[in-house]
């Protein structure tokens, strides 16, 4: 799959560093030799993380990019109307993956807070992104400095082997995503929360694929929550255009030292989108993170969120909804990394499936020798409502602590006869009572959203989901193409 894109790299080189920033294109000779390395290998189907996606199929079209940055006539103020009703947030934009600076919310901002353009933040303030772009990214492993052959913690099979790894190193990850996102990303969103500062009002980005023909995006994303500092960010994902798309989105977190971030995205897509995003999160000591995904609508979504708690007392939460009908394939991976003591995790992820929608969970906790006191909890519960509709879940525990308490649990099953028929005898239609069991099943997602407005809003949104109607806001434009 990355033939094709280290030849446009080669031809388009200059035109591509010419329109981003210097910090980003010092990092763009790395990604290059990365993907240089993987040239000619079919790597999509032998990559553990892309199991049941085939990632070549999807990067097999000829896209076009916007490598020239060629000013695509779009006032998403005008035809965007889909603020949560009373939710009070900040509205910015990303057209395809430009930040958008043309009437900014006039509602200002905490002295200190930053929500800019990335590529103009790199140029203007390097000395923000220095050492966190295409930093957090990076996977950690640990390397034994005694034994020769032993590269990594998964290669090691007992206790006793573990206790002399002390070498840490961070390298890009097996898969090419992050790489080829860091060769070609010209531009994205940088947010900057500064230490102690509380945001009484949400940040909502809202990322809009707008292009009359068929077109690749490639969009970075870096978020900086200083010590102490606390925020809610919303994202929402919507499609203008009925053109197919390509999106790779990486994005770097870095929550500081007792800060707390809410971080709640939301996806509705278009059936013509191809998505693949990696989330990438460093968490410092008594830090929070919460971390809510809802996929209403998309065609293909592959997203990857690593999170590694550097700091004691850490906690981490991921929660994700998935509604799929149709051909729609979503496919959701994550890794949480307890890299100090005493740190907590709790992940639900749950999908609903219809047709011949194919879903995908892979989950990993990783508590290294010598992380004690930790707790961790992650649960997949799948419903499918098909035949055709699959399923593949694998969670994963990978513990090489004694004095933890982890578990883990995947379930996948079907409506329950026994509820259909006790519904129906109460005179509610089967459709009906399907509709509200399968309601039921995503509540408790939902229900974990801690702000009132949105989470009623997705309450609304999933019915209307469930019913095969549009999921447009009042007055949204967009929405309604």
């Amino acid at each position: 799959m990355v033939d094709q894109y280290l030849d446009l790299y080669a031809e388009a080189r200059d035109l591509l560093c010419r329109h981003s920033a210097p910090l980003m294109n010092a990092a763009r000779e790395e990604a290059f030799a990365r993907l240089a390395a993987l040239r000619g290998q079919r790597t999509a189907k032998r990559e553990e993380a892309y199991r049941y996606t085939d990632v070549a199929a999807a990067f097999a079209p000829d896209y076009g990019l916007n490598l020239s940055r060629i000013d695509i006539p779009a006032n998403p103020y005008e035809a965007f109307r889909c603020d949560v009703p009373n939710l009070s947030t900040s509205v910015y934009f990303v057209i395809n993956d430009a930040f958008n600076t043309r009437n900014l919310p006039t509602a200002p901002l905490p002295d200190g807070v930053v929500v800019d353009s990335l590529r103009r933040v790199a140029e203007e303030h390097p000395e923000w992104i220095e050492g966190k772009y295409d930093r957090i990214c990076r996977r950690e492993r640990r390397y034994r400095r005694d034994m020769e052959g032993v590269e990594s913690v998964e290669s090691i099979k007992s206790i006793e082997s573990i206790k002399s790894i002390d070498i840490i190193d961070y390298r890009y990850a097996k898969t090419p995503i992050v790489a080829l996102n860091t060769l070609l990303a010209q531009d994205g969103i940088y947010i900057r929360i500064p230490a102690g500062v509380r945001l009484e009002r949400p940040i909502q980005v809202v990322n809009i694929l707008r292009s009359d023909v068929e077109m690749m995006v490639n969009r970075r994303v870096l978020v900086d929550v200083g010590e102490g500092a606390e925020a809610t960010i919303l994202v929402c994902d919507h499609t203008a255009d009925d053109r197919r798309f390509l999106v790779t989105e990486v994005a770097e977190v870095v929550v500081g030292q007792g800060a707390e971030l809410q971080l709640y995205s939301l996806e509705e897509n278009a059936s013509q989108v191809h998505r693949f995003t990696d989330l990438s999160v460093r968490q410092a000591a008594a830090s929070r993170l919460v971390h809510s995904v809802m996929t209403l609508g998309t065609g293909l979504s592959c997203n990857r969120v690593h999170v590694s708690m550097d700091g004691e007392g850490a906690h981490c939460t991921l929660n994700g909804a998935v509604i799929a009908d149709g051909t729609q394939h979503v496919d959701h991976g994550t890794v949480i990394t307890h890299n100090a003591p005493a740190c907590e995790s709790d992940e639900l992820y749950k999908y609903v499936l219809d047709d011949d929608a194919v879903g995908a969970f892979a989950g990993r906790i990783v508590v290294p020798h010598g992380m004690q006191q930790t707790t961790s909890n992650m649960v997949n519960a799948n419903l499918v409502g098909s035949a055709q509709a699959r399923i593949y879940t694998q969670p994963i525990l990978e513990i090489y602590a004694d004095d933890v308490q982890c578990s883990h649990g995947s379930t996948v099953g079907q409506l329950n006869d026994a509820a259909l028929i006790y519904m129906r005898q109460r005179g509610i239609p089967e459709d009906e009572a399907r509709l509200l069991l399968k309601q039921a099943f995503a509540t408790q997602v939902i229900e974990s959203i801690q702000l009132p407005a949105l989470r009623d809003r997705l309450h609304h949104l999933v019915e209307k989901r469930f019913r095969g109607e549009l999921t447009h806001c009042e007055g949204c434009r967009l929405c309604r193409k």
